[in-house]
């Protein structure tokens, strides 16, 4: 590149540098055109020069792809790909716990309802849970609101028992019902729903002797789910 510069003044001063029998007029003329190639030539130099250190920036600055919300996606809702998106970020070592690949993310239940946009973290999201071995699933009647609840919970199921008949004639004595716990590890598995007579069903699994009494309470008193602090 140097020697590109050089011969291209040589050739505007003369044919291969040697100096021609020019009139003494013509020497202002000369000393004008090289003033103009050294300011064009440090024009060039010092366009090269950013051009370099941008390069170099850039190459310096890695980036990553993270996984974002294309949509908004509802807690306790399954993610699906067409919900999801990629985009490239600058590296960040506190973004290590993010989704980095679209696959990574579909099949997951949102723990959180995810703005359009949002990276998705691990916190927002968890895979459906697996029935451990051992366990069994049944399906449950609850009393409560399952609203608050997402599909991987943990919870304890407990029935509430009276110890004496309430009559119309009769205030209930509050302190003649008590809760007794049936299970205290219950793993919500599914999405609870609405029977036809608006009762609220939700599919737990538990060990099955656990199960066997909750099955048998739900039958004569109602079955309450219990969010651990």
């Amino acid at each position: 590149m140097v020697t590109f510069f050089h011969d291209l003044s040589q050739r505007l001063q003369g044919t291969d540098g040697k100096h021609t029998n020019c009139a003494p007029s013509s020497a202002p003329h000369r000393r004008r055109r090289n003033a103009q190639l050294h300011r064009l030539l440090a024009s060039l130099c010092a366009g090269l020069a950013i051009f370099a250190a941008l390069q170099c920036v850039r190459l310096t600055i890695s980036t990553q792809s993270v996984v974002i919300a294309a949509k908004s996606i509802a807690k306790g809702g399954v993610i699906s790909a067409d919900s999801l998106a990629l985009r490239d970020i600058p590296y960040d070592e506190a973004l290590r716990s993010v989704a980095h690949d679209i696959d990574d993310a579909v099949g997951l239940i949102a723990q959180v309802d995810i703005a359009e946009g949002s990276i998705v973290t691990s916190a927002m999201a968890r895979a459906s849970p697996v029935v451990p071995k051992g366990y069994t699933a049944v399906e449950v009647r609850l009393a409560s609101s399952a609203d608050s609840l997402t599909i991987g919970d943990t919870v304890t199921l407990s029935s509430a028992t009276m110890f004496s008949e309430a009559t119309p004639e009769t205030v209930p004595d509050m302190d003649a019902v008590s809760l007794r716990e049936l299970c205290t590890g219950a793993i919500l598995t599914a999405k609870p729903s609405r029977n036809a007579d608006g009762d609220t069903l939700a599919v737990f699994a538990m060990p099955p002797h656990e199960a066997a009494t909750v099955l048998q309470a739900q039958e004569y008193s109602a079955i309450i789910a219990i969010i651990g602090s």
